[in-house]
């Protein structure tokens, strides 16, 4: 049993009964929000620790104000307490009830606290056929028999909430009533089914709130009740001194202004409950309709216990709730929480699996019995299908063949011609990541694409994300959130299957949003030993019935035969859903081109819908390092990188080396800029306004001997620190950077980077790597720990650092890191931040030295901040006795000239008739 002690969440009863780690259990037995606490608790507890040395704040009047201010009730009505538990107990023990009216089921707590004050329990019956709704009738003859009524709302654990009628009477009962709304925050209309109002002037009504299941933070214990100023004083003479600790009451008061985070909590729940509730029913089961974030069903349709599906469940890993303990449950029923998609998907995957060996015939029969298919009317069906977005598929005949920046034109185009549309690739494998504006991980890709779009990215448009870590090995981010770490093996044959669920919701609510979806493949379709698990192209084209267009690269050469040959592996049903070609990157006269294309069109019988020249110098960003690498390659030997300027370029020592440099003519005084070309370097887009910039020769290195002596070097990020810090090591750069700070050298880290600089990097559970400390390149006085939790926010701050030519910029960008970074010594910090939207999380972020010649931050895009940036360079170039310049690049908006730039270019190519006709009229 592992309601040992009446509750779920008891991972230690679970750990000695399974044998297993209590880390390991995915716990569906407990309700809290799966977003984890606020970002704020995080920054609470780094920066306040040190209020821990004095006692907390007996009346606890901060966290009451806050809750006043945010419920509009009298502070003197207001008693906080440790978490709702303590405060059920002491509401019945200041009552001292004779008969308490409960609900059955109900929480069992509020019997328990009824009989230690040594009283009697009237029940009020909750029937399975009226939905377990509550029942008005009742409710009158409750009060009636009981000199105290005592409601959940929502119930738990049937999840609904007290119905309006019964909600207008309990304020006139004319004798105690206590309404327990701990679930409360998670309805979205709770501001007007709330009676928190009521009962601050109520004599009679006492309501009690949880903070620890909506804001997650179960550890700290926290939750108040709402009474009449007189019961609240009767109340507080009883309560233990201080109860309510410190930590409790800063995070607390904290939390209560985070509105982003009950907007996205409430919007996440939008989206799951139903999902999941869909997916219980077709396992067969009596799913009750819920109001909050669990649900409860029963198992009676099968014929199964839920004492032997606990077990069953626990076995794999999975923790659900034993229904029955709640008196007027029978052993049929099953309580579980709402979690993310990825853990959702994995209950159902064991609820299918537990019963499939629990032999039972009843789901044996309903597993393969076909399910009956109803036919809505044509009119029906018709609306339906307006509902639903029109779908284009842009497929490669390889990878890097320009199908993300197809995608990307082809968006902008959409969007400028007035439709609303949205990009999307189910899965994309990338170290160049972005981060959504619900600091959430995407593809970098998706995220210009959806920049292209004009429109907020989600996770939707990419909910599979793959990070290489190693050889053959990949972090799996799913739907913005670490998943695990998964070698190519295990991921295709064990984890796909699951996956194609993820994929076919994510597309399905973009098409329930927006008028036109652009779907983007990955690699090539014509792998024969991946199409049968594909997620990605064809299979995926289907389950979009989106019609395709395959781009090839002709500057690779052998266009035609990647054409030709890829449509031959394709079965007759795929080739039927390729509707024309795109030669992308075409160099020279196209009328040269035309016999080709005549053959091309008579072999296959599929248009070619344009030819798209090469467009130098587009200015936007790289997805992965090979296409970083092939983009300076190609800086290399082309021409202008814009209308005032020629670049012009080398090769040296190694392929790897690229100096960008501006025509001497130009501009006279260059800095000399170097970028460590790290084998395992990541959001290499930090560095991308450099190369714009008119006094600034960007250089990539990966020697010792291509260094140099530049004006300042970068450490960029990396997806695994400690490698490639052992590879700094290894090749002689890491002696080669401490020898530079130390004669005077200017540094800056970021991300990785940042914290390569310090002293040591700690990775006791191996997160990373298989070495638990790695010493730094100490320049920093800093100690980094890695942990499983993935840090993922946007951040907009100030900067401290070069105030004499740009105080206190304005500063934002985003971070994502595995790292806690912690000060071994009293340091400046170069900026300081918050988190987007978030109040009362203001931090300090990174370290700079006292000359400001090594500076080191977690923020990505720091130089996408354009007086930042200038402020930074120009303090560079003073050092050199050069005069400053004035800040004149605007990146942003020479990033919205590219895409604008990149899209007149393909519609000048492209058949734009064709392309809206494979669109269709649905738009």
């Amino acid at each position: 049993m592992l309601e040992r002690y009446g509750h779920g969440g008891d991972l230690w009863t679970a750990a000695e009964t399974y044998g297993k780690s209590k880390d390991s259990f995915l716990d569906f037995s407990s309700n809290m929000n799966p977003l984890g606490p606020p970002a704020v608790v995080g920054h609470i507890l780094r920066e306040r620790w040190r209020d821990l040395a004095a006692y907390p704040d007996p009346a606890v009047r901060e966290l009451r104000r806050n809750l006043a201010s945010k419920y509009d009730i009298p502070v003197e009505s207001i008693l906080v307490g440790n978490g709702a538990a303590e405060l059920i107990d002491l509401a019945v023990r200041v009552l001292k009830p004779t008969v308490t009216a409960l609900a059955r089921p109900s929480f069992s707590e509020y019997e328990e606290a009824a009989l230690k004050a040594g009283g009697a329990i009237y029940d009020i019956p909750l029937s399975q056929r009226h939905g377990f709704v509550l029942q008005e009738s009742a409710v009158h003859q409750a009060i009636e028999h009981s000199d105290l009524v005592f409601l959940g709302s929502p119930n738990n654990p049937t999840g609904r909430i007290i119905p309006s009628p019964v909600l207008k009477l309990l304020p006139a009962a004319g004798k105690p009533v206590i309404v327990d709304e701990a679930f409360l925050d998670f309805h979205p209309d709770q501001a007007n089914i709330t009676l928190l109002k009521q009962a601050a002037q109520s004599p009679h009504l006492m309501v009690i709130r949880s903070m620890t299941k909506f804001y997650s933070i179960p550890g700290v214990r926290l939750g108040f009740i709402v009474a009449h100023p007189d019961r609240i004083q009767l109340m507080q003479r009883q309560q233990v001194q201080w109860s309510v600790n410190t930590m409790a009451q800063l995070i607390g008061t904290a939390v209560l202004d985070d509105e982003e985070y009950e907007q996205r909590s409430r919007a996440w729940l939008a989206e799951e409950r139903p999902w999941l509730i869909r997916r219980l029913q077709e396992l067969g089961v009596a799913v009750t309709p819920s109001e909050t974030n669990y649900v409860l069903f029963s198992l009676k349709p099968l014929g199964q216990k839920v004492q032997d599906l606990q077990g069953e469940m626990g076995r794999r890993g999975v923790l659900i709730r034993d229904a029955s303990r709640f008196a007027g449950l029978d052993d049929s029923y099953v309580r579980v929480a709402i979690k993310l998609r990825e853990h959702n998907i994995q209950l159902i995957k064991h609820l299918r699996d537990a019963f499939e060996s629990m032999k039972s015939w009843a789901i044996g029969l309903a597993l393969n019995s076909p399910r009956p298919v109803v036919s809505a009317p044509t009119s029906e069906r018709r609306a339906c299908a307006r509902k639903s977005a029109a779908t284009l598929m842009v497929q490669g005949t390889s990878s890097d063949a320009g199908k993300s920046l197809v995608v990307t034109a082809i968006c902008r185009i959409l969007s400028q011609d007035g439709l609303r549309v949205a990009p999307f690739k189910s899965q994309n494998m990338s170290l160049n990541s972005y981060v959504t504006p619900d600091g959430k991980e995407i593809g970098r890709a998706q995220g210009m694409q959806a920049d292209a779009c004009r429109v907020p990215a989600t996770t939707d448009m990419n909910p599979i994300l793959l990070k290489p870590t190693k050889d053959m090995v990949s972090q799996v981010v799913v739907h913005g959130r670490p998943y695990r770490d998964l070698d190519a093996r295990t991921y295709r044959e064990q984890y796909l299957p699951e996956a194609e669920t993820i994929v076919k919701d994510a597309l399905n609510r973009l098409r329930e949003t927006y008028q036109v979806v652009v779907l983007e493949g990955a690699g090539s379709p014509a792998e024969v030993n991946l199409k049968h698990r594909d997620i990605v192209n064809m299979r995926l084209a289907g389950w979009a019935d989106a019609p395709v267009v395959l781009v090839a690269d002709i500057d690779r050469g052998g266009v035609f035969a990647s054409l030709v040959g890829t449509m031959e592996i394709f079965t007759p049903e795929e080739r039927a859903r390729v509707k024309g070609f795109i030669i992308n990157k075409f160099r020279g006269d196209v009328t040269l081109l035309t016999p080709g294309l005549e053959w091309l069109e008579q072999r296959t019988g599929k248009p070619v819908l344009g030819v798209i020249p090469y467009l130098p110098d587009l200015e936007l960003e790289d997805e992965d390092s090979a296409s970083l690498d092939h983009r300076l390659v190609q800086r290399t030997g082309h021409g202008t990188r814009d209308s005032r300027r020629t670049g012009t370029s080398s090769i040296s020592g190694t392929s790897s080396t690229v100096h960008v440099t501006a025509d001497v003519d130009s501009v006279a005084e260059q800095l000399d800029i170097v970028v460590i070309r790290l084998p395992r370097i990541s959001n290499f887009t930090d560095v991308d306004p450099l190369f714009f910039e008119q006094d600034v020769a960007l250089r990539f290195v990966s020697t010792p001997e291509e260094l140099g002596c530049p004006d300042t070097i970068i450490i960029p990020g990396s997806k695994n620190t400690v490698e490639d810090l052992r590879f700094l090591r290894e090749t002689g750069l890491a002696e080669e950077l401490i020898r530079h700070a130390e004669a005077g050298g200017r540094i800056v880290g970021i991300c990785a980077g940042y914290q390569m600089m310090g002293e040591r990097l700690l990775d006791p559970q191996r997160v990373e790597s298989e070495y638990p400390v790695t010493a730094g390149l100490r320049l920093f006085p800093t100690e980094t720990m890695f942990t499983a939790e993935k840090r993922t926010v946007r951040v907009e701050g100030h900067s401290t650092v070069y105030h004499e030519l740009a105080e206190e910029a304005p500063i934002s960008g985003y971070e994502i890191h595995m790292g806690r970074t912690r000060f071994l010594e009293q340091v400046k910090h170069p900026f300081y931040i918050q988190e987007d939207g978030i109040a009362h999380s203001i931090h300090p972020d990174g370290v700079v030295s006292e000359d400001g010649r090594l500076w080191g931050t977690y923020v990505h895009g720091i130089l996408h901040n354009d007086d930042f940036r200038r402020a930074w360079l120009n303090i560079i170039r003073l050092s050199r006795g050069w005069n400053p310049l004035p800040a004149e690049l605007r990146f942003q908006e020479r990033r919205e000239a590219a895409f604008d730039r990149l899209a007149d270019h393909v519609r000048a190519h492209l058949d734009m008739k064709r392309l809206y006709e494979m669109i269709g009229n649905t738009i």
